[in-house]
């Protein structure tokens, strides 16, 4: 998962907003700051406004759910359960791109791998994991992704980028087999000099 600010845990609702992007994470971030702005309008402009109990109560309470926030949102963030309803196909295909971006790529395939067991016939992740397979140099399993890819009705959307991965996937193989062909052509140092032939 993609690492978040350390300063995003201070607010409530920010980091369930920022890493998978819900709704409620919002709500929560918008409440508190209209009860954190209720309460120090209440303490230092419209003292008459709550009484002193009252006063005490809100900033207990509101103590008490910022630390619970804090807590909470730093225990998800270092590899706890994610809250529900983050492992939807939309929820792991980002984070699976974030890694992916990130050049993590064990981690953007693990990520892929349960995506597409969670949901076989996704076409943007298969279509990223043949990506992804094509930079590691896996270019027999980028292909067979290609394949599965093609059978998949949804696929005719991405044509052209099926297209385009192919055609990438096959200037990386003969690229590769060129280089493998000489080996002296990327290491200098096993060419051999004319004093030694």
């Amino acid at each position: 998962m993609r690492r978040m600010p350390r300063a995003t845990y201070l607010w409530p609702g920010l980091p369930q907003l920022w890493t998978w992007g819900f709704g409620s994470g919002l709500l929560l971030a918008t409440g508190f700051a209209v009860l954190l702005d209720l309460l120090i309008l209440a303490s230092f402009v419209w003292v008459e406004l709550l009484s002193p109990l009252h006063l005490r109560l809100g900033w207990l309470a509101i103590g008490a759910l910022w630390a619970g926030s804090a807590v909470l949102s730093a225990w998800y963030g270092r590899g706890g359960p994610a809250p529900h309803g983050a492992t939807s196909a939309e929820v792991l295909f980002r984070e699976a791109l974030s890694e992916y971006l990130q050049g993590s790529w064990f981690e953007a395939e693990t990520i892929l791998g349960r995506l597409l067991h969670l949901h076989p016939r996704d076409v943007e992740a298969r279509l990223l994991l043949a990506t992804l397979l094509r930079h590691t140099r896996r270019y027999r399993e980028a292909l067979d992704q290609i394949h599965r890819l093609e059978r998949l009705r949804d696929a005719d959307h991405w044509a052209r980028e099926i297209v385009a991965e192919k055609r990438w996937i096959a200037e990386s193989q003969a690229d590769g087999s060129a280089t493998n062909a000489n080996p002296a052509i990327d290491n200098p140092s096993q060419q051999s000099s004319p004093q030694a032939a």
